[in-house]
Parts: structure tokens; sequence; C-alpha cells
């Protein structure tokens, strides 16, 4: 006798998963010729990680045949050192977006829910959907950062996680110790707080909180997310870190979490690009710098740049932002769209060289005349 489940051709697949497109991704320095084309759509930095980085992976050649430290317990040690976290209590990935997996294999399944900020890093709502839960969306507030009152007003009976990001993309707001503080003790103790600072470095430089510090006075279980993928210009080496604040929370991790996920590389060029502390800081004030240049000109076109403490500045344009950034990269200028029915005329720019500056500029008028 034949079933529904018989005839399904699709039974192998979890229904949570059935209906979520398959990613493509947008376009990398692998799609284009990276010497006509401006990358100014992914957030990543436009300067090249610390030489003694690259030295760093260089030096590694010779150890190649054999498999990585799946503890990367240099790096973890130097993290501590920084941090005040146990190195033990550091736990690595692939970047965020491993980890952001990790989190949500640990705390939301079928009939749970994780609330979160929205729009944000998509990965939080996709990930908690493929393990059959519920992403409650909340609203930002009107600055671009995320709105503390309103998360905790948005937490239920079922909800498992709440994710903050600060700074937030793609608005590029940053939320104030008031606001953590707040988060972090209203949040309740068997619901895990998880705190996405992929942006940490460019927020502190700009001014802004000591997460950790807001986060530490907490009963209930927390993480902190953070990456060598942005400030520190190692985004093709794939090295996250989720700073636990209990040996509890960074446990349940270690259950999830594949066996060799950072590589020996990635953990070589990490821990050489956290020593030099100097190239940081002139990266962050080199980006600082044409992030005042690209809000100003924007705002001399005419627009409305929101506050953003991150290295790309985001505005809302007269008109459709994936028209506008159709004919950008038909100039040879690749940007992105807010990707959000709620936001159709919001585009994000990342902050460049100061001649990718200009060149988005001069493009940017000329579209608005052409198209608006």
């Amino acid at each position: 006798m034949q079933t529904d489940h018989d005839t399904d051709a699709q039974a192998w697949l979890r229904p949570s998963v059935r209906g979520i497109p398959a990613y493509e991704g947008p376009k990398t320095a692998a799609d284009v010729d990276v010497d006509k084309v401006r990358l100014l759509h992914l957030n990543e930095s436009p300067h090249p990680p610390s030489p003694k980085a690259i030295e760093a992976i260089r030096d590694f050649g010779d150890h190649l045949n054999r498999y990585p430290d799946i503890h990367a317990r240099a790096l973890a040690n130097a993290l501590s050192a920084r941090t005040g976290v146990p190195a033990d209590q550091i736990i690595f990935g692939a970047g965020t977006d491993e980890l952001v997996h990790f989190v949500c294999q640990i705390t939301t399944g079928r009939g749970d829910a994780a609330v979160m900020p929205w729009p944000t890093f998509p990965r939080y709502a996709l990930t908690t959907r493929i393990g059959g839960g519920e992403a409650i969306k909340v609203p930002l507030d009107d600055g671009g950062a995320n709105d503390a009152s309103a998360l905790l007003a948005a937490i239920n009976n079922r909800t498992r996680t709440v994710w903050c990001c600060t700074p937030n993309p793609p608005s590029g707001g940053m939320m104030d110790e008031t606001a953590l503080r707040r988060l972090a003790e209203g949040v309740p103790e068997n619901v895990l707080l998880a705190v996405d600072e992929a942006y940490h470095e460019y927020g502190r430089h700009a001014g802004g909180p000591d997460v950790l510090a807001a986060l530490k006075g907490r009963r209930g279980p927390w993480l902190v997310l953070r990456t060598f993928s942005k400030a520190y210009g190692l985004g093709a080496v794939r090295v996250g870190y989720a700073l636990c604040g209990s040996a509890e929370v960074s446990e349940a991790l270690r259950k999830t979490r594949l066996q060799y996920g950072t590589n020996s590389l990635g953990q070589a060029a990490a821990l050489a690009a956290l020593e030099d502390d100097a190239y940081l800081q002139k990266t962050l004030e080199l980006t600082a710098r044409e992030r005042t240049r690209l809000a100003e000109g924007l705002a001399a076109l005419g627009l409305t740049p929101l506050p953003t403490a991150a290295n790309f500045v985001s505005a809302e344009l007269p008109g459709d932002a994936a028209e506008v950034s159709r004919a950008l990269a038909e100039r040879d200028i690749l940007t992105r769209g807010w990707r959000d029915p709620g936001h159709p005329r919001h585009i994000r720019i990342t902050v460049g060289l100061p001649e990718d500056t200009d060149a988005v500029l001069t493009a940017m008028k000329d579209v608005l005349e052409d198209l608006l």
C-alpha cells in the first residue's frame, strides 16, 4: 500500500529545508577582474592583512601535511590575555558564519524560536529556519541600531536564543552601553544571549562600548562572536571565534563544532595579525577617514546616510536600490541593496580606498541623475 511518504519525491529532505533556495552568493574577487571592478559590496577590508600575517602564512608551508590544532591553543591563549575570557571558553570556527550554525544547533529546534533584529546578518534567520525554529524579527531603532527594549518585548516561552549585532549590518548602527546592559539583564536566565561583534574593531575605534564588560554581570548564558575577516583583512582564511560567558556554553559548542573547522594557515595568520597592533590601528584610521568622506559625499548628493560605526555606509535612495546597484555595476562598481522588502530603497556601500570613494561618488551622481 502506497502512502503519501512513498510518493513524495522529496521525502528524504527535511521539511524545514525544502522551501529554502540554494545559496548562490554574491560575486567575489574570483568572479571579476579585480583590476577593473571595485568591490564595494561585501564589507571586505580594501587593505591587505598585516605583513606579519602574510609572513606567517609563507613560513607555514612546510607543515601543510599536518592537521591543524582543533583547539587553536596559541591563538586562544593570545585572545584570552586580551579579553580576560579563559582560553578554554574560546571556540573557533571557519568565520562567524559557521559559529552561527553551531549556536543554532545547540539552542533552536522544531517548535523553538529565536529573537533577532531585522534587517541584520541573514544567517541567524536562515539557520534558525533550517533547524525548524521560528525567527522572530524585531525592527531596528530609528538610528539603525538594535532596539534592546523591542528585542526584550519579543521574547516568549518558546525563545531559546536572542541575537544581537553591534555594529549592525546593513545599517551600521551601534548599541550604547546602557542598551547592552538592559539586554544582558532583561534576557531570561534560561535563554542564550548571542552578540555578534563581527565589526568589533571598527566599533571600538569609533568610541563604542566594551561589550564584554557589559555582559559579564549577566546571570544567564551568553557569548560574543568576533572574526578576523573584517578589520584584520583575513577574509580568505576564515577564522571566527566565540567568547563564551561560561564553561557550560563553550562545552555545548564543542558538541557541534567541526573537528578541523579552523585551518592552520588561518590560525597562524590570525595570531600574527593580532600581535600587530600598529598595523590594525593604521587600518582603522584609514577606514574611519574614508567612511567620513563617503558619508559626507553622499550627503552632498542629497542623500541621508545612516550613522555607522562599521566599514560601510548605508543610505536611503529616492528610488529602487536594486536598480541603482545594477547601474553602478554597469560602471564596474559593485554595491548592495539591503535585500529586505521593508527597505527597497536602502543601499549599502563598503568603505574602500580613496580612489574607490571618488569613483563611487562620481558614479552615484551620474546614476541618480540618469535614473531618478
